[in-house]
């Protein structure tokens, strides 16, 4: 086989590995493919639930058995918009962790691909050795991280993209350059037939299982549209009003929006026909 052939093969590994990295990392798990956002950071304590941001007003809104406090001061609310309160509460409460397991189960995904992709082209085997096991410690680095920010108790969106992003970038980072070393190691010793072997394994026995465990993933993340849909329905039955007139807006609905963007994005690709 040629060096440029196996190159090719090389490369070929390393896409089968992070196309489903990518698939996993990328899964909206605050809401935005189910056409809801939201710019509050949330924590959850026996004490009730905060909700935070930056750059925007109100700042900050604590809520607890009915009773609801924005940037510090108390609200008004009716005996109707006290039930509505608590049962607000009370679905963020089990909400968040369906969230922060699949934010953890995406990390996971993305990691098992790097390490199968290392465990295969790693080179010799004490070097594929030594690359999973340091695959294996960035991401106990990684949930651990995450952990500490995103979880049944706490969720930040920057949080998020950054705990996710970040590390897995890294890792498949390290991994690029080392297996670009395994590459130039195997022309120079008359090995490119069996790193060809070995990317043509990866090629057909991980991409089907990746792509299983990210659909899987997929199918969790929009089970929680319509948990939040009912928030979304629950904030709009609020009638009590903040002080400046306005209601109440923990989530936005940008559904409509959404369903634009996608007919001009329609019509662009028609256009480039």
């Amino acid at each position: 086989m040629s060096r440029h052939g196996t190159v090719a093969a090389l490369v070929l590994a390393i896409g089968l590995a992070l196309g489903p990295q990518v698939q996993a990392a990328g899964v909206d798990v605050h809401g935005g493919q189910c056409g809801y956002d939201s710019n509050y950071d949330v924590r959850v304590t026996p004490a009730g639930i905060d909700f935070s941001r930056r750059g925007a007003q109100p700042a900050q809104v604590f809520m607890h058995d009915g009773v609801l406090r924005v940037d510090g001061r108390p609200v008004a609310v009716s005996s109707d918009d006290a039930s509505r309160l608590r049962r607000y509460e009370a679905d963020m409460r089990t909400l968040l962790p369906g969230m922060a397991g699949v934010a953890h189960e995406a990390v996971g995904i993305a990691f098992d691909a790097l390490a199968t992709v290392a465990a295969t082209l790693g080179g010799s085997p004490r070097h594929r050795d030594a690359l999973v096991r340091q695959l294996n410690q960035s991401r106990v680095e990684a949930l651990h991280g995450m952990e500490a920010s995103i979880n049944a108790d706490h969720w930040s969106r920057q949080d998020f993209a950054d705990a996710i992003e970040q590390p897995v970038t890294a890792a498949s980072n390290q991994l690029a350059g080392a297996l670009t070393r395994s590459v130039m190691w195997s022309l120079f010793t008359g090995r490119a037939s069996e790193l060809e072997a070995r990317a043509d394994t990866v090629d057909q026995s991980m991409e089907k299982e990746m792509q299983a465990r990210s659909g899987q993933l997929e199918a969790r993340a929009r089970a929680i549209c319509p948990r939040l849909a009912e928030l979304n329905d629950l904030q709009q039955q609020f009638r009590f009003r903040l002080a400046d007139g306005q209601p109440l807006q923990l989530l936005t609905d940008n559904r409509d929006r959404k369903g634009r963007d996608s007919q001009s994005s329609a019509g662009d690709e028609v256009a480039r026909r």
